[in-house]
């Protein structure tokens, strides 16, 4: 059955054998001992100690192996053992100096320091004490070492039972290095049940530089990798829109596939917001739903909700669903409550979509959507708003087997486009082809020869305009390119690309069709082999036009890996387009724009990127977007980024991080509008960071909607390493790696 990853525990997890008690027969020191005889285990966060012995292999039966210097055997069974004492069963051991055996109890006493260890775990006790009858054992004043999990602590009492149970009393944990106590948890019981995996503390405190910062009487916590019930960690934040924001989630575990979290937030300006999330994972589907509800928010005085439901299935072999479902109270509440992961910089509308799709294999494929949309801005207008389809079908086909290297095929589309006030109606899309493709290694080429017939059934025109408009066209496009490639004298390969690319599509005037999904995307070195101008079928645009490109590329000659690359191209039109959007101009004939793409490593630290457009008839740049990197593994992070699109945006990003003094170091980002002359976003944090524990604190503005406000946030989280971290996450501070 799938599961799911656990997420991180409230508390910690103590991994100990629950077998009967082990004892060593290899010369294992002791723990003063340690600094003398010992190596580093980095399992976790900070380096703990671990013994230098092999690995302990298991005995063939459960005797009791035993090897002393001396042995004195006293009457009534009673035998005392003394000199380098050394202990094994089965694989666990343990080291004294002298220990007594009571042949007749089956009872081994130790009353001075000993040292027991298995492939988990390491004890060293004060005083211990073994009955080999129902195989338990307890330590007095011990300190143990989790070796597997990077962790270790001290109990007054430690007693571990044949039922896979152990029991701590006075007992303290924690995954900082020995010598550093910068955050522990202390606990005055706390029993294991290692069969269940749980662990169950009383009077639980978890003290971070020795000052108490949670407190509970009773907790229990997984001390194994199965997910349980309980608390996660609280989130701290403090911003202009939320004020003073907690969250504390409660993880409900309902099935090792399917479970839930429970989250109260309390907001000093908004009110107590409560959130029900839930995700699944089957056989053949997965997915994740959620509900977040404010009786009445402090500042708009109304009640906001927000729903959300995803799930992708394999309904059959050939047959998936992918559903989306999505429902907000306003189109301002991920601006004021928080945005939900959902970048409202690029995302203006929720999604609200079931798709299905169907393939038989090298034959064809059916795909029907049906899509809705919810506006989560304001400051739309209707013209600006998507069309519904109720529904959409596409139809793929294409022959199996290649006749002299052509094949036939076919796209189909029906449609349905829903949006009120506005023209409404059907698409019909039919286009058949037939495409050549010939690839060697020297060279390749391709042709593909369609014919597109599209048809509407329109509602909602104005007087005199067509209701049933068709257009038909047909249209060739040809790609022709070559490989060169050679070897420095170095070893180093170049390799040489030059493409060339035609199309033609005759002219068909098409003012009478509607735009339902057609627009012009922004022209780039992708657009140069475009068989369209426009997206969506709409608008299909005339063409006469050559594009010529070159791309060179540099290897690696030890990885193979790029290590340089620049492309160049320009797309000459013969023609001048005439087809064009409603209140748009099509372009002139000639050359088009000058694209050019430049990436190169200098090293393994330092990268550099670099995209142009030159326009010809300006004699100036259009569009241009520069961005150098530099990264090492001394936590020295820096990025700077410059774009720039003629008469819409110049903007500067810079992000830079790097160590100042020992375990500090200083992060910032700033993201500024030239051509607005403000700021956009500006981020600026200490981090103070050890291998225990961690805190970062920063202030962060920024424009928070679709109105340009400003908000201001402070953050704080305090991370222990082993343990979680408390507080809220940080922006993220990477330059987009496209640089325009």
């Amino acid at each position: 059955m799938p599961r799911f990853r656990r997420p991180f525990p409230l508390l910690f997890g103590l991994s100990l054998c629950a077998a009967a008690p082990s004892f060593a027969q290899s010369t294992l020191p002791t723990e003063r001992e340690y600094d003398k005889h010992s190596q580093i285990y980095n399992g976790s966060s900070c380096a703990q100690i671990t013994d230098t012995l092999p690995p302990i292999e298991a005995a063939p039966d459960d005797k009791v192996r035993v090897r002393a210097d001396h042995a004195d055997l006293l009457h009534n069974g009673l035998s005392t053992l003394s000199g380098s004492v050394k202990l094994k069963r089965d694989d666990q051991e343990i080291t004294a100096e002298q220990l007594d055996y009571d042949e007749l109890q089956q009872r081994i006493t130790i009353d001075h320091e000993s040292l027991f260890r298995s492939s988990k775990i390491v004890v060293d006790s004060q005083s211990s004490q073994f009955d080999l009858d129902d195989k338990s054992g307890l330590f007095n004043d011990d300190s143990f070492v989790v070796l597997m999990r990077g962790a270790r602590g001290h109990a007054d009492q430690l007693q571990v039972n044949a039922d896979k149970t152990a029991t701590l009393k006075g007992a303290d944990y924690t995954t900082c290095a020995p010598g550093n106590n910068s955050w522990y948890l202390e606990a005055s019981k706390i029993d294991l049940d290692y069969d269940a995996g749980i662990g169950t503390a009383r009077n639980a405190r978890l003290r971070f530089l020795d000052v108490p910062i949670f407190y509970s009487p009773w907790i229990q916590f997984p001390i194994d990798d199965r997910r349980r019930t309980g608390l996660l960690y609280p989130l701290l934040a403090n911003t202009n829109k939320t004020g003073f924001d907690l969250r504390e989630p409660l993880y409900i575990n309902l099935a090792p596939n399917y479970d839930m979290t429970f989250t109260p937030r309390y907001m000093s300006e908004r009110g107590t917001q409560l959130e029900l999330s839930g995700r699944y994972l089957l056989s053949q589907s997965e997915g994740d739903l959620g509900y977040q509800y404010l009786n009445r928010d402090r500042v708009t005085d109304q009640e906001r909700s927000y729903l959300y439901y995803n799930d992708r299935s394999l309904l059959t072999p050939r047959l998936s669903m992918d559903l989306h479902y999505a429902d907000v109270s306003d189109p301002g509440y991920f601006e004021d409550l928080g945005n939900n992961g959902i970048d409202l910089s690029a995302n203006s509308f929720l999604d609200r979509s079931a798709r299905f799709m169907y393939q038989s294999p090298a034959s064809y494929s059916v795909q029907m959507l049906v899509q809705d949309y919810q506006e989560i801005t304001s400051n739309l207008t209707q013209v600006e708003q998507p069309y519904k389809r109720l529904p959409q079908i596409l139809f793929n086909t294409q022959t199996r087997n290649s006749f002299l290297y052509s094949r036939l095929g076919l796209n189909g589309e029906y449609s349905n486009f829903v949006r009120a006030d506005s023209v409404e109606g059907q698409r019909i899309d039919v286009d058949p082809y037939i495409k050549v493709e010939r690839d060697t290694i020297a060279w390749y080429s391709k042709a593909l020869l369609d014919y597109r017939y599209t048809d509407y059934r329109l509602t909602g025109t104005a007087p005199g305009d067509a209701s049933n408009p068709s257009r038909g066209l047909p249209m060739l496009s040809t790609e022709y390119g070559l490989r060169f490639e050679r070897l420095l004298d170095d070893g180093t390969p170049q390799l040489l690309e030059p493409r060339l690319f035609y199309l033609y599509v005759p002219y068909r005037n098409q003012d009478d069709l509607p735009v339902f999904d057609s627009g012009e995307p922004d022209f780039d070195f992708t657009q140069l082999f475009a068989r369209n101008r426009f997206s969506g079928i709409d608008r299909i645009s005339d063409a006469n036009e050559l594009t010529l490109a070159l791309t060179g590329r540099q290897l690696d000659p030890d990885t193979g890996a790029v290590k340089a690359s620049a492309s160049i191209g320009q797309l000459y039109r013969l023609e001048a387009p005439r087809v064009a959007l409603p209140g748009e101009t099509p372009p002139d004939s000639g050359v088009t724009d000058l694209i050019g793409e430049f990436e190169y490593n200098l090293s393994t630290h330092w990268g550099t990127r670099l995209l142009a457009q030159w326009s010809p008839a300006e004699s100036e740049i259009s569009r241009a977007g520069v961005a150098v990197r530099y990264r090492d593994d001394n936590r020295h992070l820096f990025e700077t980024a410059y774009r720039y699109r003629r008469g819409l945006l110049e903007q500067t990003d810079l992000t830079a991080m790097t160590p100042i003094y020992h375990a500090i170091s200083l992060a910032g980002r700033w993201r500024y509008s030239v051509r607005d002359k403000q700021s956009l976003d500006t981020y600026v944090g200490l981090r103070y960071d050890t291998c225990c524990w961690a805190a970062d604190a920063a202030f962060r503005r920024y424009i928070s909607d679709s109105k340009g406000t400003m908000n201001n946030g402070i953050y704080f989280q305090l991370e222990l390493k082993g343990l979680g971290q408390i507080g809220s996450g940080f922006p993220n501070l990477h330059v987009d790696d496209d640089v325009y």
